[in-house]
């Protein structure tokens, strides 16, 4: 994908709704995004390479695909190694999405007719006879870097050589256990627009990116996630949260006042009560306002 860009483009990133707005700083870009299960499809709004996105993104491996309705591509990104510096990553990302991508061009079965054996050794069968040898070294990366077992791995093989069509990339990461709907995207048969999920995400200061960050409903089935959502979906539990921490903090401040041994150390605890029962109605507003946006 570095050496052709098709039309069509999604980079899946093992992030969720609540790390985007941070992504989007640290590639000084903005993206259209819908997350699913703790994965984010991004739709760069720019022409961003996206080994850029891998290498940049501090965690598991990144997925991109493409079509134009008639040629595809897949390339899968190892995750970053901290021990690299930043130049490094994203030499080690290019040149590991070349090893590691998939095509099927408009005239697959051509090819494929080719390395049938059929006729004399021609320059075209010679082409063809790479094109096989680049799938194959792709199908043990990207294995590899999945950590697919022997079947999974001889279903890839499969699809590698499968003539290019609308279906294949979904079924190539339902296969990978990614979000299907990226497929959906590139292939045109489901729209950003349409869907209520979908969030712009562009460059901001931190401070709005932490606001951002902490009105996100996530899509993970863990537990932070899953309490993330929680008040998202019942905003009314941070008040409850926080009108509970304003009492027992102005209780703990009464006594602090009354003198004695711990008479600091209640005032302590009265003052981060009090500090996280203002955080807490300050999130609340913040949810609220962005559930009525």
């Amino acid at each position: 994908m570095t050496d052709q860009q098709l039309d069509r483009v999604a980079v899946l990133v093992h992030a969720d709704a609540p790390e985007l707005p941070f992504l989007a700083n640290i590639l000084d870009a903005s993206f259209t995004a819908v997350c699913r299960n703790g994965w984010a499809v991004i739709l760069p709004d720019e022409d961003i390479d996206p080994a850029f996105i891998a290498a940049v993104h501090p965690g598991d491996m990144c997925v991109a695909i493409s079509s134009d309705g008639a040629q595809r591509s897949l390339t899968v990104y190892p995750r970053t190694d901290s021990s690299r510096d930043k130049e490094a990553e994203l030499n080690h990302q290019i040149e590991m999405g070349r090893t590691s991508t998939l095509r099927w061009e408009a005239d697959h079965s051509d090819i494929a007719d080719l390395l049938s054996g059929e006729g004399e050794a021609t320059p075209q069968q010679r082409v063809a006879t790479d094109v096989e040898k680049d799938t194959k070294v792709a199908v043990e990366a990207i294995a590899s870097i999945c950590d697919l077992d022997a079947a999974a791995t001889a279903r890839l093989e499969n699809y590698a050589a499968t003539p290019s069509s609308g279906l294949l990339l979904e079924s190539v990461l339902q296969l990978l256990s990614l979000p299907v709907l990226a497929a959906k995207l590139v292939e045109s048969e489901r729209s950003v627009e349409d869907m209520a999920d979908a969030q712009h995400y562009e460059p901001k200061a931190l401070g709005l990116s932490l606001v951002d960050a902490m009105t996100a409903e996530p899509s993970g089935k863990d537990l932070v996630s899953r309490v993330q959502r929680a008040y998202f979906r019942h905003p009314e539990i941070l008040l409850a949260v926080g009108g509970a921490e304003l009492v027992a903090g102005s209780t703990l401040a009464a006594l602090a006042r009354r003198g004695g041994r711990g008479a600091r150390v209640l005032g302590t605890a009265s003052a981060v009560l009090l500090t996280d029962a203002a955080g807490q109605a300050a999130l609340w507003a913040a949810v609220r306002s962005r559930k009525k946006s």
